[in-house]
């Protein structure tokens, strides 16, 4: 599993889902009703389409935001919320507000995460289709996938772009540096046995300098 979810690239990103939606995956879109916290739709299957806590839904119409999911209550019913520092479990979503017939599309960055993820874990010298162990999650780990994960995205935005000096160029090397400096402070908690309590850990920080 990804060491981030969509919401924590939300939380450096407000606009992401916005501003990037063709580097996305879409998992399912179509109308809607909103009620408070809980969205509604008459077609369609959230389960179906795999959708889950941590993605993020993008309203249109009388309400209109990129919104977190924090539950999935049933096949067609889902809890959303305004965007807070922490959206951990248990939590009570805030009210966001009420309208009906809101266009809504829920996409996600699942597989650039998934693709930083692997690349970490690799960098640790270890094997993601590994399933004999565990990584722990921690801050390190997560604050690394989404940095590696939004330098991937405006890459990918920014190719295009002729000049060094393009807000979209800036931001995607402004990532990249951020990226590199999280890679130094990456701690991966490794669990061997599946006890739930890490027996190695292992410091992505390959550059150390020492006193000759």
């Amino acid at each position: 599993m990804p060491f981030a979810t969509d919401i924590d690239l939300l939380h450096w990103e407000p606009q992401l889902l916005e501003d990037a939606a063709f580097a996305s995956q879409i998992l399912i879109s179509g109308t809607c009703d909103l009620d408070d916290s809980t969205i509604t739709i008459d077609t369609g299957d959230f389960e179906d389409a795999q959708v889950q806590a941590g993605n993020v839904i993008v309203l249109e119409g009388a309400m209109e935001g990129t919104f977190p999911i924090t539950s999935v209550d049933l096949p067609k019913e889902i809890q959303i919320s305004a965007l807070y520092g922490s959206l951990e479990q248990p939590f009570t979503p805030s009210k966001v507000g009420s309208a009906t017939g809101l266009t809504y599309s829920i996409r996600t960055y699942w597989a650039q995460r998934q693709m930083v993820s692997d690349l970490l874990l690799v960098t640790a010298g270890l094997n993601p289709d590994n399933t004999s162990i565990q990584v722990l999650p921690n801050a390190s780990l997560k604050r690394a996938c989404v940095l590696g994960t939004l330098q991937m995205i405006y890459n990918a935005i920014a190719i295009n772009e002729t000049q060094d000096n393009h807000p979209k160029a800036i931001r995607s090397a402004l990532y990249a540096k951020l990226y590199r400096r999280a890679l130094r402070q990456v701690k991966l908690e490794i669990d061997t046995n599946n006890d739930g309590v890490a027996e190695i850990v292992r410091d992505l920080n390959t550059c150390q300098l020492k006193r000759a």
